[in-house]
């Protein structure tokens, strides 16, 4: 058996996920739905049931906060991880 590697830290969520989440896009105008991973880090207007959402924003896939001032409007919140098997290539 090997180690496993990878997503292993489980994510802490703070809002009910099973609530209707929603994004907005500008360039589309519109609301979107989204998953829980994706609303977490989305540095842009959020809502949940058609309420207003404040909350803190992560880089994708971990709990890391982030200051939504050091980062582009209406975009994720990348996490750039380095690879341990070619250290130039970012993802």
């Amino acid at each position: 058996m090997s180690e496993k590697k990878g997503n292993t830290v489980k994510l802490q969520y703070d809002f009910d996920t099973s609530k209707n989440l929603e994004i907005y896009l500008p360039n589309l105008n519109d609301w979107y739905r989204v998953t829980p991973g994706e609303f977490r880090s989305f540095n842009g207007k959020r809502r949940i049931q058609q309420q207003n959402y404040n909350g803190p924003i992560y880089q994708y896939g971990t709990n890391n906060k982030v200051n939504s001032r050091d980062y582009p409007l209406d975009k994720y919140v990348e996490y750039n991880w380095v690879s341990k098997r070619r250290p130039t290539e970012t993802f």
